[in-house]
């Protein structure tokens, strides 16, 4: 133990390196925000998340936000749609989210899902189913859409069109995701020609 240099007795720190000191934007930044976690850490975090490890979600509350959903004709559901994403807090259309959907099966849990929000009334979203099946390719329900953000392996998707999601904002997880306009125009020009949306 050695002597502070106010004369108290403490643990003896050997000054750090000078590449190995934080900078005083990291130091400002710190004490601003706290600490931060390290890019590796950031990123097994962000895989967990899109894998579906840490969703904090019991697989009841999983299970009631699957039940939730209300599936209703594309038809029965027009309005008029507009590329409008802003990360103003609420989910907007041409933001992907993610929700909990039922399995094919009784017996298999939900899994999470990709949507693309074209809709919102309220406190509730409207959107469109994507998949990575390619089953779908050349059916007439299901659009090509490519691959995007809404799969983290790159697959190319589809999203499928007579069919419009109800779900409840609370229920989606947002990342950040937008979807190319470009792409949600054609979307939106499709459901305008076939399914009498404004």
């Amino acid at each position: 133990m050695g002597t502070n240099s106010n004369g108290s007795r403490g643990v003896h720190r050997p000054a750090l390196p000078q590449s190995d000191r934080p900078s005083l934007l990291d130091r400002v930044r710190s004490v601003l925000i706290g600490p931060t976690a390290s890019p590796l850490d950031s990123g097994l975090a962000r895989i967990n998340e899109r894998l579906g490890l840490n969703t904090g979600l019991k697989p009841e509350a999983v299970r009631a936000a699957a039940a939730n959903i209300r599936v209703e004709a594309t038809e029965r559901m027009s309005r008029n749609i507009y590329y409008a994403p802003d990360m103003d807090g609420q989910a907007e259309p041409g933001e992907v989210v993610w929700i909990w959907a039922p399995s094919d099966g009784p017996d298999l849990p939900p899994r999470e899902r990709a949507m693309l929000v074209i809709g919102r009334d309220r406190h509730t979203i409207l959107g469109l189913l994507i998949s990575p099946n390619p089953k779908h390719a050349g059916a007439e329900t299901w659009l090509d859409i490519g691959a995007g953000e809404w799969d983290a392996s790159g697959r190319q998707c589809w999203i499928r069109l007579d069919r419009v999601l109800e779900v409840s904002e609370q229920g989606v997880r947002r990342q950040g995701a937008l979807f190319p306009q470009r792409r949600f125009e054609r979307i939106a020009n499709r459901l305008r020609n076939h399914y009498h949306w404004g």
